[in-house]
């Protein structure tokens, strides 16, 4: 059985692998001079989830090797350390790192966040505006200051700087780094499919992204109106920006969620 790196693949385009197939992998993680096996259990967008007796032994931001023992063969990635909780360590998994036989879908996470639109003939604003740097971690306890850190590296210098930009109000309800999900209350007129609209998206209150929103699909709901949105022409720093953030946010759902069945696990053996 060969063993074939993330850049080998990429390079040699003849093995093809389902992202599923790393899921329950015995997996071996190295890092300088200490190694451990776990079991890979969780594959999503840009995260990785493995269980890990040891652990403690690894801290956030550490440089890893891990060599995935999975079902189509043995397969090897150098990651870092973005997750930490008992029993588990969860590591950035590269968009590139393998070829897949399908389309690694982007994540769309739970958000409260809220917003504004605005039409194409209203008026546009008068000045340009920094994007704000002030993501307050939402699971301190699973992402670590010095991390976060390294996090907002990738979102440096986008947006604008806060102003009275009049527009419809919008409250976000979920965020991909392809689209999103809103509600507005009281539509006056309703959106149409391939319609285009300028938004302004004030994640957690705090970050603001201007971009441009192509909508997709509609339906009512007893809150009002929802609608499902594709990004159109997002810069490469907003990217970036909404990256991080719905990276973030995936560790802390992963371990929240984590957290949740390993409670009712408990549960259920003591009542056994």
């Amino acid at each position: 059985m060969s063993i074939r790196s993330g850049q080998e693949l990429r390079k040699k385009d003849k093995e093809m692998i389902a992202p599923k197939a790393l899921v329950h992998s015995r997996t071996i993680v190295e890092k300088q001079d200490y190694v451990t096996t776990g079991i890979s259990t969780y594959v999503e967008g840009e995260l990785l989830g493995i269980d890990l007796n040891e652990y403690k032994r690894f801290e956030l931001g550490d440089s890893v090797q891990l060599t995935f023992y999975s079902p189509v063969g043995i397969h090897r990635l150098q990651s870092t350390i973005i997750g930490k909780d008992e029993g588990s360590i969860a590591v950035i998994f590269p968009p590139k790192a393998f070829q897949f036989v399908e389309k690694r879908e982007s994540p769309r996470v739970a958000v409260r966040a809220v917003g504004k639109l605005r039409y194409p003939n209203e008026e546009s604003p008068g000045q340009e505006r920094k994007l704000e740097q002030m993501i307050a971690p939402s699971n301190a306890g699973v992402m670590s200051d010095e991390l976060l850190a390294e996090l907002d590296e990738l979102l440096q210098a986008a947006g604008v700087e806060q102003d009275d930009w009049a527009g419809t109000p919008i409250r976000i309800s979920n965020i991909s780094n392809s689209g999103i999900g809103f509600v507005i209350e009281q539509p006056t007129v309703p959106m149409m499919a391939g319609e285009e609209v300028e938004a302004e998206l004030r994640i957690e209150g705090q970050r603001i992204i201007r971009c441009k929103l192509s909508i997709v699909r509609s339906e009512a709901t007893p809150e009002g109106r929802y609608y499902g949105a594709r990004f159109e022409g997002l810069g490469e720093k907003e990217q970036r920006a909404l990256r991080a953030y719905i990276l973030r946010e995936q560790v802390g759902a992963f371990y929240t969620n984590r957290r949740k069945q390993l409670k009712n696990t408990k549960g259920s053996r003591s009542d056994n």
